[in-house]
Order: C-alpha cells, then structure tokens, then sequence
C-alpha cells in the first residue's frame, strides 16, 4: 500500500498529543477570557464547565485528526466498520458485566494500597462523583444532563475513535498488533486513573474491534460499561443508600473488591486469551477494505 494512500504513516502519535494540548489550553485562555470579560454566564469554578469542556476537547480533537489526515485521507467507513449483523449482543453485555466488575474489583483492590501511602487522594477519590444534587450545584439537572451526556454519548464516541481507531492502527503499523494493544490499553488505563481496569478495559476493546472489524462494537460496548457505572453511581446517591465517604468504609469494604476480581478475572481472561491476535494480524482499517496494510511492523513499507 503505497504510503500516500495510507493515513497512518502520515499521522504521528505526538501530533495527537500536541493537538490535545492545544486543543485544551486554547479552550481554557477562550472560557477564561470570557469569564474576565463578564460574557460567561458561569463562575470560573462551576462544576457545569466540566462536562462542557470535556465534550468540546474529544470532539475538537477528533476533528483536529480528520483535517490532519487530508492529504492521505482517513476514511471513516473503513475505520468504523461494517454494521454487525451477527453479534450476540446477549454475550457481548454480559462480557460488558465482567468488564465494570473487574475494573471495579481493580480500582478496589488498588486503592486500597495507595490508601496507605497517600489517603488524602484516595479521599479526594472518594469525594468525588459523577452526579451532582441540588447542594452541590446551581443547574443539578442541566449538570448531570450534560454529565450523562459526555459518558453515555460522547466518551463512547471520541475516545474509541481516538485510541482504538487511530492510535491502535498507528502503533500497530509501527510495532505489531500486540504491542500496539497493550501501549494503547496502558495509555487509556493510566488517563483514567485506574490503571489495572481499565488497562483490562481497554484490551479488551481492541479485540473487540479486531474480531469484529467494526469500530461501532467496541463503542457500544464503552457505552454499556458506562451506563452500568452511572447507574450504580445514581443508586449510591440515593438518601437510603449506604454510601462510602470515609476511608475507614473503604478499607473496611475490601472484601468487595476482592470478589469482584475473582468473580470476574476468569470471566475476561477467557475472553482475552480465545481472542488474541496472530502477530500478523489484518488490522480493521485495511481489512475493510480488502487489501494489504503494505508495511512491516517496524514501520517500513
């Protein structure tokens, strides 16, 4: 495949880090210019701004990735995928169950020993939360609104794109299948501050997409997965329900993580071991389109 014609040796992973950065800090100096300005109907410190500001990032840096792309284009019914037709749906939620109990078992489990050596941030950790009530925000319902929004639709969206789409394909040009599927889970772990599930989390979107070749599964997947996690986060919420605000209830609830994990380790790890790819594996973006990726692993055509 001649070089021109590929999009991913053009595109570097440091050009979508540079363009995260500048996206954000040009979002920041426009939102803080505003605010001096008095033209922001929104204190500097809203908790509504959050949201905003995370939809606006991953979607500008989507859209930042399309406009680099132009000279070799990137296209989209390639990297997305076929519709599938076949799936078991069934299965796949239920894998999705595995998946937000590992990663909540992980997060347990971990947090648990960087309690000991840093509790003010296992605390600040615990603080916070994905909806907000009516003491916690002015707008709580335009707040959490914005908030299910950004987790269900946009997080689903943008982040798969990002790093199952465009990076897995980059650095599986570049250094294999395999590796290119644990640099990505480790990156996508490490953002979301819960490395080990959400490593695991995103391992096993990368085969998802491998096995499938349509994009659209691992994002409906990320989908599921978050709305489990609001929906327990709602149910946490709720005036009878015991919630863990102090760290003394978390150490004291580690029993939970640890089930968790062994309910769920066996569960995931058999999926991840049936579904490992060949090192020369066809990657999605060139699968779909029937013909050869034209390049060794190491990066040369």
């Amino acid at each position: 495949m001649a070089g021109r014609e590929n999009p991913f040796l053009a595109l570097k992973a440091r050009q979508v880090v540079v363009m995260f950065f500048m996206i954000s800090a040009g979002l920041a100096l426009v939102f803080s210019t505003l605010g001096t300005l008095e033209l922001l109907p929104l204190q500097g410190d809203d908790p509504i701004l959050a949201p905003i500001l995370y939809s606006l990032i991953f979607v500008g840096l989507c859209g930042a990735i399309l406009l680099t792309s132009r000279r070799s284009p990137l296209r989209l019914a390639a990297l997305l995928g076929p519709i599938p037709r076949h799936l078991a749906w069934m299965q796949l939620l239920w894998l999705v169950l595995g998946l937000f109990l590992f990663s909540l078992g992980a997060f347990q489990v971990s947090y648990l020993g960087l309690s000991v050596v840093a509790p003010g941030l296992v605390e600040a950790t615990l603080r916070q939360s994905l909806l907000l009530s009516v003491d916690q925000a002015t707008a709580p319902g335009l707040y959490n609104g914005l908030m299910l929004f950004s987790v269900l639709v946009v997080a689903p969206i943008t982040e798969e794109f990002i790093f199952r789409g465009v990076l897995l394909h980059r650095w599986g040009l570049k250094w294999g299948v395999r590796p290119a599927i644990l640099l990505t889970s480790i990156l996508f772990g490490v953002l979301h501050s819960n490395l080990i599930g959400l490593f695991v989390f995103g391992v096993v979107m990368s085969l998802l997409y491998l096995s499938t070749r349509s994009l659209l599964v691992p994002m409906v997947a990320h989908a599921l997965n978050n709305a489990i996690a609001s929906g327990v986060e709602f149910l946490a919420t709720q005036p009878s329900a015991n919630a863990i605000d102090t760290l003394a209830e978390f150490r004291a609830g580690w029993w939970l993580g640890v089930v968790c994990l062994l309910v769920s380790a066996p569960w995931v790890l058999r999926y991840v071991v049936y579904h490992w790819p060949d090192r020369q594996a066809l990657m999605p973006y060139f699968a779909n389109q029937g013909i050869s990726q034209g390049i060794e692993p190491d990066g040369r055509p």
